[in-house]
């Protein structure tokens, strides 16, 4: 299985709706992960405004290999990723 990239929206709005929580809790998922037997490798990382939020749609943004998480809570961004390590 190959890395699985993750993207978090750090624009100003999409940080004060969460952003840099979500970060955190990808960041515990992968220290839990080094506990498992066959741990998925994540690439994490912020990246400057989506310019997303200027639609109707509104963040925190996120992207699991490229699928648009709109109104990104840790619980969805982690089962997204979860379901990419099966």
């Amino acid at each position: 299985m190959g890395v699985i990239h993750v993207e978090v929206c750090a624009g100003t709005h999409c940080t004060m709706m969460g952003a840099m929580n979500i970060m955190d809790a990808i960041h515990s998922l992968e220290e839990l992960q080094q506990e498992m037997d066959n741990p998925c490798d994540i690439e994490v990382k912020a990246v400057p405004c989506m310019n997303l939020c200027r639609d109707e749609v509104h963040g925190p943004f996120v992207r699991v290999e490229g699928q648009l998480i709109t109104h990104a809570e840790s619980e969805s961004v982690m089962a997204a990723i979860m379901d990419r390590c099966k």
